[in-house]
């Protein structure tokens, strides 16, 4: 009796093993590559026409203070330089106020680069494309500038770069400054001229 029983246990043991059934489903994961560069800044001017200001405006850019063109600054200038002075911006347009454009990094990639892609146009003589001179500052974020100090746009070819842990938002504050010369020698009609500088960010 106690075989039958087992026997019978046993079959039913097997019935329900093949009557089991099974179900599956997949787990798919979808991620964007994120690499945006922004700079809120339209326009970084140097008017030493602008009647505006009083002269005595500064920039801080680093540990040193710039005086902003103005015309007030440009008289001083003539008055009293012997050589070449660095300006800060009259301006810059698209800031808010702000004497600097903010650049924002945003990226999912561990490695990234920000660069001079190109400079449209040329600052003609007396001036040069050398005279314009631009210094990125660390605000947060990752990476590192560059740009130890304010540096001529033609000699900088990096800007801004991380080399590891890139990941996240960066933001670097990006300044502009323009070398006058005391032996310029400014066209009578004046001097009314701009340049196009394009930044690129990519990664590897």
């Amino acid at each position: 009796m106690r075989k039958l029983v087992a026997l019978m246990a046993l079959m039913l043991m097997a019935g329900l093993a093949l009557a089991q059934t099974t179900a599956s489903h997949t787990v798919k994961v979808t991620i964007p590559s994120i690499l945006s560069l922004q700079l809120n800044a339209t326009d970084f001017v140097f008017d030493f026409n602008n009647p505006s200001l009083t002269g005595t405006e500064t920039v801080t850019v680093g540990s040193t203070s710039y005086t902003k063109a103005s015309k007030a600054a440009y008289d001083t200038f003539i008055d009293t330089a012997a050589g070449t002075q660095d300006f800060a911006p009259t301006s810059v347009e698209g800031t808010g106020g702000a004497d600097y454009g903010t650049m924002t990094i945003r990226s999912n990639r561990a490695q990234w680069t920000v660069s001079v892609d190109s400079i449209s146009g040329t600052l003609g003589a007396p001036l040069s494309n050398s005279r314009v001179k631009v210094f990125a500052e660390k605000v947060s974020g990752k990476g590192s500038s560059w740009t130890t100090v304010p540096t001529p746009i033609t000699s900088v070819s990096t800007l801004i770069s991380a080399g590891a842990g890139g990941q996240g938002k960066s933001v670097y504050k990006l300044y502009y400054l323009l070398t006058m010369d005391i032996n310029d020698d400014i066209p009578l009609a004046g001097y009314d001229q701009q340049i196009t500088i394009t930044y690129t960010l990519t990664s590897p």
